[in-house]
């Protein structure tokens, strides 16, 4: 019973480190190291990556010469001729043939496409960033689901230690049933409470494979047999502060805050849409059609610039700029309200770390009292000092203190979990 009892205490040990101490669990860092290669979701945002690498590598090809080649023929009757005195004059051949290539480059376009390359790496930067807040986000599910697992097993060590105990009580009441000392509705008691406690173990066997098999769909390893935890990590902190520093970090915010940016890029290059372009233009190549011999084929080339420039176009740059100008509000107040929520998110932690910090003392002091109680109401039901509902009495509060325990202890570590997400604190590395 002694060790029993010692067991759970380890489980409730006090102190803790500072939050941004702590060293995770390295079978934990594992885990997540896994879920990071084996979860599909994961693999997809990598895959959106690098077309953003190739969206932002073809934006930079607007600032690249244009080639092509054309080749044509065509025949043309009827064919256009001067007579002059009984002499023809041919101005056009009737069979034309050209064979050339032509190019453009542009010169410059006043921060057009400088706009457009900006744009483009903003999206994969933002796209970079949604992927590390994927990741982290999978981190810390793994995590939750680690200490989910732990949490059952330990609920499963406490239901064996008391099914052992009502199996002794079972046969305490034998014997003094046999020495006509107990009745049998005490032996029936005892084999039906028996019964319940055996059916709750199944049930957290139930909800442990549940979580075995969530563990296995995020990392893709299929045993888990060795998690268990003491829930000495995460570490409750005294309280948390909200800080410059501590949002600084929070993945939600950075990745809002690039939003922003994202955002403001885009207004930058609807600007950047109304403005000339300054172009070079160039070919050479074989035709014929020139005079005075019109079907014979000559080399030619030629050579100039050309200025685009934009005059009218319905309002349509002045509308989209409009739209650009009401997305970088809108992304602003988005930042707003994801900081608003990490801060309402850190005080209800920290509310919650406080409560379940103050039952742990509390369930702590039951615990200990409950144990003691269990052992005099054994020795005294075997000496007939007390009876039956007594001891039933003793060990329903010695188990419901155990439960409490282990309930307030996970409890606190999910909260001390969030925290560290709150923080942007990357464990696993």
């Amino acid at each position: 019973m002694k060790k029993i009892f010692l067991a759970i205490l380890l489980l409730t040990g006090p102190g803790f480190a500072a939050l941004h101490a702590q060293q995770a669990p390295t079978d934990l860092q594992q885990l997540v190291n896994q879920s990071f290669e084996h979860y599909k979701q994961i693999k997809a945002l990598q895959t959106q990556q690098r077309i953003a690498a190739d969206q932002t590598d073809l934006t930079k090809t607007q600032r690249m010469p244009q080639v092509h080649g054309d080749v044509s023929y065509m025949h043309l009757y009827p064919a256009p001729k001067l007579d002059f005195g009984g002499a023809a004059f041919q101005p056009f051949p009737s069979e034309n043939v050209n064979v050339g290539v032509s190019g453009r480059q542009l010169l410059l376009d006043f921060g057009k496409s400088g706009s457009a390359i900006a744009r483009s790496q903003a999206q994969q930067n933002l796209l970079s960033m949604q992927t590390d807040e994927a990741k982290e986000q999978l981190a810390f599910q793994v995590a939750a689901v680690y200490l989910n697992i732990a949490y059952l097993r330990n609920n499963i060590d406490v239901q064996d230690a008391n099914i052992k105990l009502l199996e002794e009580t079972e046969k305490i009441v034998q014997q003094r049933l046999k020495n006509g000392d107990a009745i049998d509705l005490e032996l029936l008691n005892t084999q039906v409470k028996l019964e319940n406690y055996r059916n709750r173990k199944i049930e957290y066997r139930n909800q442990l494979e549940k979580q075995v098999a969530n563990m296995q769909y995020l990392t893709g390893s299929p045993d888990q047999s060795g998690i268990r935890a003491d829930f000495s990590w995460p570490a409750a902190p005294q309280q948390m502060l909200v800080d410059t520093a501590a949002l600084a970090e929070n993945a939600a915010i950075k990745t809002s805050l690039e939003k922003e940016r994202v955002a403001e890029m885009e207004l930058k290059s609807v600007k950047r849409d109304f403005t000339p372009s300054l172009y070079l233009d160039a070919g050479t190549g074989v035709k014929n059609g020139y005079l005075p011999d019109v079907n014979t084929p000559k080399w030619n080339y030629n050579a100039g610039v050309s200025l685009a420039i934009p005059i009218y176009n319905g309002k349509r740059n002045k509308l989209q700029e409009s739209i650009a100008a009401k997305q970088v509000e809108a992304a602003k107040w988005n930042t707003a309200g994801v900081k608003d929520n990490v801060v309402k998110e850190i005080a209800q932690q920290n509310s919650d770390i406080q409560s379940n910090r103050e039952r742990l003392k509390t369930a702590d002091v039951l615990l200990r009292q409950a144990d003691r109680a269990v052992q005099l109401a054994q020795s005294r039901y075997k000496n007939g000092v007390i009876t039956y509902l007594d001891l039933q009495n003793a060990q329903t509060s010695l188990l419901e203190a155990q439960l409490s325990k282990i309930q307030y202890q996970y409890q606190l570590s999910i909260s001390s979990l969030e925290l560290l997400h709150l923080n942007g604190n990357q464990f696993w590395r």
